[in-house]
Parts: C-alpha cells; structure tokens; sequence
C-alpha cells in the first residue's frame, strides 16, 4: 500500500506498507480525499511522538465490513476517537476520553493519507450523494469547531474573539456567528 508515513519527525513516501486488515468490529476504508490539519503539521514538527501514516480528515468508500455488508461501498466519513467501550471512562458515556482510545493519524491508529484506513463501524457516517468529496473532508474540522458550542455557552448577548485565522479559527468564527452573538 501506498502512504505517507511518519518516523523520527521525517515524513516520506512508502509504497511498500501492507493492506489493513479491519479486525472485528471494523471497516477498511479507501480513501478518496484527506484533508491536512495543523495538528497533522505538528506532529511532524514533533509535538507528539507519533510514528506511522498520519491523516485525520477524509472523506472514503467501504471496501470491506466483515461484520456489516451492508456499509459496503457506501462513500463514508469517520469520527477519529476510537473508544475501547469497556472503560470506566466509555461505561459512563465519555468515549472521547477513553483510557485506551486511538485516534485516527494521531495515536496509536494509522490515519489517512494512505490508500486504506480502518475504523469501527460505530465510528463511520454516511456522505449523502448531494455532498462532495470536497464539501466531506471538511466533516471533522467542522465537528471540532461546532463542539465549541457544546462546551461553553454563548449567548446573542455575548462578545466574543476568536483568536486564530486558520481553517479551524475560521469555522469556529462561522459556527459563533450561528448564535447571534457580537463576533
């Protein structure tokens, strides 16, 4: 398989990776497009030590669902936390801060500048056929931004800064705007 793969803060070129193989539970997914993140950036700057394919945002078909034909061939985006379900953490509903979670292209799970990924089936959402490839890739940034609204209340009342001019500053800025509030 083909893939960009970190070691040692050196990102290269690989055509020589073997296929993933989806264990129970999981897809393998092609991957049609991948968005560059700045956390992909830095991690080739070295700010966490992840060795292998980085990548979190993409938008990708089902190949292969061992457990659920169903999902494949249908075009898909994914959640990058994969949770263990078994911790005191995900039995009290906080799968996002699993003690054993990997995420996608940051730790411990290969991501998504490759050919393939895998990822659990609960991980995986439908691409309605009306939305491209283009408008999906931006799925998880645009979670990450709308998960603001999840963590601090803002109200039409409020002024509010958003410090940052990137991608995630700029859909964070759009997803505030949504409340009315003096941006």
């Amino acid at each position: 398989m083909n893939a960009l793969y970190l070691s040692n803060r050196t990102l290269t070129y690989r055509t020589d990776l073997p296929m993933p193989e989806p264990p129970p539970g999981e897809a393998l997914i092609r991957v049609r497009l991948a968005g560059i993140c700045a956390t992909d950036l830095e991690l080739v700057r070295g700010y966490y030590p992840f060795d292998g394919i980085p990548g979190h945002e993409f938008v990708g078909v089902v190949e292969h669902a061992p457990d659920a034909p169903q999902w494949e061939g249908r075009r898909v985006v994914g959640e990058i936390n994969a949770a263990c379900g078994a911790c005191a953490q995900c039995r009290e509903g906080r799968p996002t801060h699993c003690e054993q979670r990997t995420v996608l292209g940051i730790i411990g799970r290969n991501g998504a500048f490759a050919e393939y990924l895998t990822l659990p089936l609960a991980n995986l959402h439908p691409v309605p056929d009306d939305v491209t490839d283009e408008q999906a890739v931006f799925t998880e940034p645009l979670a990450a931004a709308l998960e603001v609204l999840q963590q601090v209340h803002i109200h039409p009342t409020d002024r509010v800064l958003v410090v940052g001019a990137g991608r995630l500053g700029q859909l964070i800025a759009w997803t505030l705007a949504l409340t009315g509030c003096d941006l």
